[in-house]
């Protein structure tokens, strides 16, 4: 038998531990144990803990016994696509010390300092921890990109169907044999889609194969200086571009990112507008949530027209070294920006729509953030 594993976190609970192991799981029968001037701390980046040294604390868990050869190695691949590996401790159990192995992250793992607590993992942070565990079991690639095509799957559970007026409403069986298998994995996942789903005309089709580029939820914003009627939009190379063989592959857009864990789609909108632009942003509206390319893609926007005050704010050169960012602001006037539409300049659907959102938008917007009372005032 090999050494015992103790965890102290989410492979606490028996459905992540489930979906590491699978069958596996049968041969284990865990026991109570703790780790001596330790505690476990919410990670500041990911619904999990991290594990500080603390004199005269005890980090609680399970120590997953008898364990063999075949268990470790599942736990191994299964933490690795988290980037943990196995360094041995000395836990306590009922019956007295005993020589484990522990899960560790390979760098530092920022933490908010506040006690990481099984009960509240489990109402909070148990569905997003679930999807990460089921891109492990795919074939996580880059942590960061699990995390964010994890979040996309919460949200999207969480929405539900969402309004169903026009669109069909199967219920339940809609889909039928649903099997995924994931092709390759980086920053993105590249996914193979088979399944059968109701026809029109009733009953289900034949299976249906179908490979779907599957990433994070993003956010757009388009700022907007309303007493100016200024616009900034932005220009950067795009690999989508080059990938179609565009020979010019430098792109003008709204300013986009995708979605960090623990952010509301309008938080994300604030960050990447200073990321990307420098810029702070006032009052938000919400123009629409939508899929660009629901064919073959996954990813879901949300779009917003932000409230700005571009009068002073110069355009320049922004972005994120780390991400190789190298971003153009350009601020111009609105009417200017909504000319690109009709000389084929504004070419990607989120610009399109966030101009054409604006305009939509601006009869409202306007009097509502320059002060303007709608109509004019009344002389006596």
């Amino acid at each position: 038998m090999s050494t015992p594993i103790f965890v102290y976190g989410t492979l606490r609970d028996p459905d992540v531990l489930a979906l590491a192991l699978g069958p596996l799981t049968c041969r284990l029968a865990p026991v109570s144990a703790h780790l001596p001037d330790h505690i476990a701390l919410r990670a500041a980046g990911g619904p999990f803990p991290a594990l500080r040294p603390r004199k005269g604390a005890r980090a609680e868990g399970l120590l997953l016994a008898p364990m063999d050869d075949e268990i470790r190695d599942a736990l191994d691949v299964f933490e690795g696509a988290f980037a943990f590996s196995l360094v041995p401790m000395r836990v306590v159990t009922h019956d007295g010390p005993v020589e484990a192995l522990v899960f560790e992250p390979a760098g530092t793992v920022a933490d908010t300092g506040q006690p990481w607590l099984l009960e509240d993992w489990q109402r909070d942070d148990k569905p997003l921890m679930l999807a990460m565990s089921r891109e492990a079991v795919l074939g996580a690639g880059m942590p960061g990109g699990m995390l964010r095509r994890a979040i996309a799957r919460v949200n999207a559970t969480a929405e539900g169907q969402g309004p169903r007026h026009l669109r069909s409403d199967f219920g339940p069986g809609a889909i039928a044999d649903h099997r995924v298998a994931r092709l390759s994995t980086g920053f993105f996942a590249l996914e193979e889609h088979h399944f059968r789903h109701r026809l029109h005309a009733g009953g289900h089709s034949e299976s249906v194969r179908r490979e779907v580029f599957v990433t994070g939820d993003a956010v757009t914003v388009l700022p907007w200086d309303p007493k100016r009627d200024l616009v900034l939009l932005i220009e950067q190379v795009r690999a989508g571009l080059l990938g179609r063989g565009d020979p010019n592959p430098w792109n003008i857009e709204v300013i986009a990112g995708l979605i960090d864990t623990r952010e509301t789609p309008e938080e994300t909108a604030r960050r990447e507008a200073m990321e990307e632009a420098g810029l702070t942003l006032g009052r938000i509206e919400r123009i629409a949530g939508y899929y660009a390319s629901p064919g073959a893609v996954s990813e879901y926007l949300t779009s917003f027209v932000a409230e700005a005050d571009l009068g002073s704010h110069a355009a320049g050169l922004h972005g994120l070294d780390g991400e190789h960012e190298d971003i153009r602001t350009l601020i111009l006037p609105r009417e200017e920006a909504m000319q690109a539409i009709a000389s084929g300049e504004a070419r990607n659907a989120p610009l399109l729509l966030s101009l054409m959102g604006l305009e939509r938008l601006r009869p409202t917007l306007g009097p509502r953030w320059t002060g303007a009372v709608a109509g004019g005032a009344c002389a006596d």
